[in-house]
């Protein structure tokens, strides 16, 4: 696990609180110290502890060690370090005591920060919760947003800050469009985008300087965290706070604690990929059902919309998403390879898939779209199939030229077993071959025992009715169904066989509208 170390750049910047006579010499910049000592002459100094001396406890001069960390009372400036040790020298303290207790007093305030940090990845909020135990810290709001500008935690405001918009859509707090227009025309704006690491973005743009680190996770920009200085000076120590507070983040990120970040700020890149079948790590999946306050065994429908103008492509607005995400409860609508996709749970409010498809009927109509509709699923790891039935179904209820405005892949299920068979086999391959002969008989004698079949069979095997469609007597009938048997050799009282006839029919029928 991370651990938070302090630098003596931070000692200077706390103890500037108490004492206003302070010099630091060294570096001061390096992340190991993890609590104070008094210094011993004979006692070698460990490197992770800042050592706290008078000038009597220096008699024989400055230690020539190298990486000595030392807290030195001195009222003298002659006091000059070798190099290689980092030296913060206070000349208006009185008593050593009372800085021991300070400097306790600094660790323990850091060590309670990085503690509040970790145990916020437990918590509902962790965002809110990391950045309210900063604002202690900093002294300044305190800010993270993503990718797309949209505001992932701003737990205290201030005047002077941005004022968010609210997306209609998502509900999100999001930088003002305005603002966003300014930051893609500055230059010094566009150069920060590329940064590692803590920087400073000037106060020409917003009348305030702003302490910033972009957060990079595996070379992807997944958004920023932002110190705004406008209640206190921001410091140099700050810069390595800042720094240690995004590397929590990234590293919570790659654990996948940090679900909502962790995704670039939006949940349509995860569910792109896990519809494509490209999230094989199942923790991810499990985090965005925590994130959605769904659960894995819901009952889940998925629905793809094309506009139904040809070589037009599909513009999907915030409005239209929005509407949707309006008309079904618990969905979550998104643009996906030049469609509408949206994802529908259906347990928390009890909707039937019916309920759902009749809820978008004068989106479709008035926008002109066709929408396929799934089978209801009940794992959510079945979504990339259920996508698959709809965007299957949308194509096949579109080629059969129906007049309705939605298909449904259960309504299509014989289309689309039909269809990957004859992906294999040519259509004459697919029928039975009892069917074909039996048509061929009718062409070398002139009967009409292929019909006379089929319209017996549409009809249940119901004699009376297939008798008054046909306009034959039902002894002609019963003669006909005679001489069906001896020439294609079929057992009518087989339902097996019955199926196989019936399919056959609908393969030949499909066939012959296609040739046309």
């Amino acid at each position: 696990m991370l651990t938070f170390h302090l630098t003596m750049q931070i000692l200077y910047d706390e103890f500037q609180n108490y004492y206003q006579h302070m010099r630091l010499h060294g570096q001061a910049d390096t992340p190991c110290l993890e609590g104070v000592r008094l210094y011993r002459e004979k006692t070698a100094p460990l490197p992770q502890y800042v050592y706290l001396a008078t000038e009597e406890d220096l008699s024989a001069g400055l230690p020539s060690m190298h990486g000595l960390h030392l807290i030195l009372l001195s009222k003298s400036s002659d006091n000059e370090p070798a190099a290689g040790n980092e030296i913060l020298i206070i000349e208006d303290a009185s008593d050593p005591a009372d800085v021991l207790t300070q400097a306790q007093d600094i660790f323990e305030k850091y060590f309670q920060w990085d503690r509040s940090l970790h145990q916020a990845l437990n918590d509902p909020n962790p965002l809110d919760n990391m950045l309210n135990a900063c604002l202690n810290i900093f002294q300044n709001p305190i800010f993270i947003h993503d990718s797309n500008f949209f505001i992932l935690s701003c737990p205290h405001t201030v005047p002077g800050m941005i004022s968010w918009d609210k997306d209609p859509r998502t509900g999100m707090d999001i930088a003002p469009l305005s603002l966003i227009h300014d930051f893609r025309a500055d230059l010094e704006y566009l150069h920060t985008l590329s940064t590692v690491g803590p920087a400073l973005y000037s106060a020409e743009l917003r009348g305030y300087p702003i302490l910033y680190i972009n957060l990079w996770n595996e070379g992807r920009y997944e958004g920023r965290i932002c110190v705004d200085e406008l209640e206190t000076p921001l410091l140099p120590g700050h810069y390595q706070i800042i720094q240690y507070l995004s590397e929590v983040i990234l590293n919570a990120i790659r654990k996948k604690s940090l679900y909502r970040l962790g995704m670039g700020g939006d949940l349509i890149q995860f569910f792109r990929e896990f519809l494509d079948q490209g999230v094989l790590d199942e923790s991810r999946v499990i985090n965005c059902l925590s994130f959605l306050g769904w659960k894995r065994h819901d009952h889940y429908l998925c629905l793809c919309l094309e506009t139904d103008q040809p070589d037009v492509r599909m513009h999907s607005s915030a409005a239209t998403l929005s509407y949707i995400e309006t008309q079904i409860r618990n969905s979550f609508a998104f643009l996906y390879d030049n469609r509408i996709t949206v994802i529908a749970n259906l347990s928390p409010s009890g909707a039937r898939s019916s309920d759902v498809l009749r809820s978008l009927a004068m989106l479709l109509r008035e926008e002109l779209l066709k929408m396929g509709a799934s089978s209801e699923l009940v794992d959510f790891f079945q979504l990339p199939q259920g996508y698959l039935q709809a965007k299957t179904v949308l194509q096949l209820g579109r080629r059969s030229h129906s007049m309705h405005w939605y298909y449904r892949f259960e309504d299509y299920l014989l289309e689309y077993l039909l269809q990957k068979g004859g992906e294999v086999f040519s259509p004459e391959l697919l029928c039975s071959a009892k069917l074909l002969a039996l048509k061929q008989y009718d062409q070398e004698n002139h009967t009409d025992l292929f019909h006379t079949l089929k319209v017996f069979l549409e009809r249940e095997r119901n004699v009376l009715q297939t008798s008054k469609l046909l306009y034959i007597h039902r002894s002609t009938l019963f003669y006909r169904l005679e001489r069906i048997q001896k020439i294609a050799d079929v057992n009518l009282d087989d339902a097996k066989e019955r199926l196989v006839l019936r399919i056959s029919y609908y393969i030949m029928e499909q066939n012959e509208d296609n040739a046309q």
